[in-house]
């Protein structure tokens, strides 16, 4: 059961992701420009990451192309600069958190570091040109937005208190 949850969670957040960019493009929030799905896309990088972990890893392709496959659906403007970028950043995603010997917090960490930049860079790219603002913000929130699942995993991995006596 857990690893459908991860599964749909990763769908959900592509979606969710591509519909914000459409419907609100480009935004500048706090002195930060970025497209507006960035929120969503970041945490598609950490839920790819669990995706793999309970799916394997052909598996997680399947996840990957259906995931591709659904952006189609959208503005195709935006769904070619998302699958772009998507399979560029993901496949980066996916190498690394596969190679890395750490502990999946550090896999996170790590493989999000490398895969959130080039997205942002292909993705801006080719959906609204050379927008360095857009880009530069987009990879920071990303990268940010990717990460709000440690905290969780960290508290998860702590031991838990002895009883009082």
């Amino acid at each position: 059961m857990k690893k459908w949850i991860w599964g749909f969670l990763y769908l959900f957040s592509i979606l969710l992701g591509n519909a914000f960019v459409i419907w609100f493009g480009i935004v500048t929030i706090a002195g930060l420009t970025f497209p507006a799905g960035v929120v969503w896309i970041g945490l598609t990088f950490s839920l790819r990451d669990f995706v793999q972990r309970y799916w394997g890893d052909w598996a997680t392709w399947g996840w990957m192309i259906a995931a591709s496959v659904i952006t189609l659906f959208f503005n195709m403007d935006i769904a070619l600069a998302s699958m772009m970028a998507f399979f560029v950043s993901e496949s980066l995603d996916w190498f690394f958190f596969k190679i890395l010997k750490r502990s999946l917090v550090s896999k996170i960490i790590w493989s999000n570091l490398v895969s959130c930049p080039v997205d942002s860079l292909v993705f801006v790219l080719l959906a609204f040109g050379p927008v360095w603002p857009a880009i530069i913000g987009q990879a920071i929130i990303k990268y940010l937005s990717g990460l709000i699942v440690l905290p969780f995993l960290i508290v998860r991995q702590k031991p838990s208190p002895a009883p009082a006596a």
